[in-house]
């Protein structure tokens, strides 16, 4: 085997102190860059038949991971995904966290867990190779109950799997509810509506025009979002308004183990991702919002559709739906989840 791991820096004056950028490589082609900022991918290089190619989304501009407007590859946290008004409530006592999304909270506030360093170290073992990120956020940040600790440690084999560990808790009861926010695109350029997706859910979240769950799980049979069966992301979109950008139901709860729960497949490259994890369910978004008014790798626009995320973790919005799966653990209860992204060429 020859997996590798690498380190250099990055110098920009937009940073406020150097970024470390890690790169994991295996023998088969597979390379993962990842950035101490907000504990992010900013490149994964996967071969197909057409070679080897970046199946991520980037900024040209490295500077543009500070502001970072479409959560290029950063972890996301304390709570992923929108909690309604910002506001939940918990032991008798409603706590109001950062609006950043209108009269919402996302993806954990304005200065969440995706737009600050990370403390990081890297290892090597026999068969993987990773970096191990962890932060800290004080009591009251972004609105959120606690001391928190968090780890998130990356790690890549020769069977061409990305493995993310999170681990986390709190010194106070509270919601943690973490995931990863990369965007594929499995060709490596142009948009990803011809590529095929399957979800193991057979319903989804309803939402309203805020993008807030309503509470209701309809079932996805004879809809535009049954991706029971393998189905082109391009075939349907137009019949959801305003693109796909919702949660998709595999289970009533956390699984021991990782489970798989997507597979993303590339007809012309060969490409597929197949994704497994412990969480119960997946939030699919198709890159709706993305214009071309800002450039990604090579210059190249990054134009609507451009790239999709596969974001796993628990239900949206939660802590404000009582027959959700939790998200609040007590204080000092471990948060764990692992979510696995496994690579491979078929065709």
């Amino acid at each position: 085997m020859a997996l590798t791991v690498s380190q250099k820096e990055l110098k920009d004056p937009a940073f406020s102190q150097p970024v470390s950028l890690y790169t994991l490589a295996n023998s088969q082609g597979m390379a993962v860059t990842l950035s101490d900022f907000g504990a992010a991918v900013w490149s994964l290089l996967a071969p197909g038949k057409d070679g080897v190619k970046d199946v991520t989304l980037t900024y040209q501009n490295p500077s543009l991971y500070i502001a970072n407007p479409y959560y290029f590859g950063v972890t996301v946290g304390r709570c992923a995904n929108r909690i309604g008004k910002g506001q939940f409530e918990l032991a008798g006592r409603r706590y109001q966290l950062t609006r950043n999304d209108g009269k919402n909270h996302l993806h954990g506030g304005a200065l969440g867990l995706s737009k600050r360093f990370w403390q990081s170290s890297t290892w090597q073992q026999d068969q993987s190779v990773g970096v191990t990120f962890s932060i800290e956020s004080r009591d009251g940040d972004e609105g959120y109950p606690g001391h928190f600790k968090a780890e998130v440690t990356y790690s890549l084999n020769e069977a061409g799997e990305l493995t993310i560990d999170y681990a986390a808790k709190a010194d106070h009861d509270g919601p943690i509810n973490l995931t990863n926010h990369t965007y594929f695109n499995l060709a490596g350029e142009g948009d990803i509506l011809a590529q095929t997706l399957t979800l193991a859910a057979s319903r989804y979240m309803a939402v309203d025009d805020e993008l807030i769950p309503t509470g209701e799980l309809p079932k996805v049979a004879g809809t535009a979002m049954d991706f029971q069966q393998p189905k082109a992301i391009g075939l349907e979109i137009e019949a959801v308004k305003g693109g796909y950008d919702h949660f998709w139901v595999a289970r009533d709860k956390k699984a021991a183990t990782p489970e798989l729960i997507a597979t993303l497949h590339d007809p012309k490259s060969g490409r597929t991702l197949q994704l497994l994890s412990t969480e119960p369910g997946v939030q699919f978004y198709s890159g709706n919002f993305l214009d071309g008014a800002i450039k990604g790798k090579e210059g190249r626009p990054l134009v609507r559709h451009g790239g999709l995320c596969l974001e796993p973790h628990i239900h949206p919005d939660a802590v404000n739906h009582a027959d959700f799966p939790s998200v609040h653990l007590l204080a000092h209860q471990p948060y764990r989840q692992r979510s696995i992204y496994r690579f491979s060429v078929t065709g």
